[in-house]
């Protein structure tokens, strides 16, 4: 069986594929919602489509779970 470095069995992107810049977004209806890691941090990120976000949190990279768990409750 070949492990995939990107992708977890639930299909959420995994540290590698944060830390190689790829961002998890979700839009449904006229709202969004991104992960993604940027200067050794993780971003969570919600708001309405075109206009400013709504919230943006910031964990450290050692914080993925916590950064996941929110992500996942918006």
């Amino acid at each position: 069986m070949e492990t995939n470095k990107f992708k977890n069995r639930d299909n959420s992107l995994t540290y590698y594929a944060f830390a190689c810049g790829y961002i998890q977004r979700k839009v449904t209806d006229n709202i969004y919602k991104e992960i993604y890691m940027e200067h050794n941090h993780f971003h969570v990120k919600s708001g309405i489509i075109d206009r400013t976000y709504t919230t943006w949190e910031v964990f450290h990279s050692n914080e993925l779970t916590k950064a996941k768990k929110l992500y996942n409750s918006i």
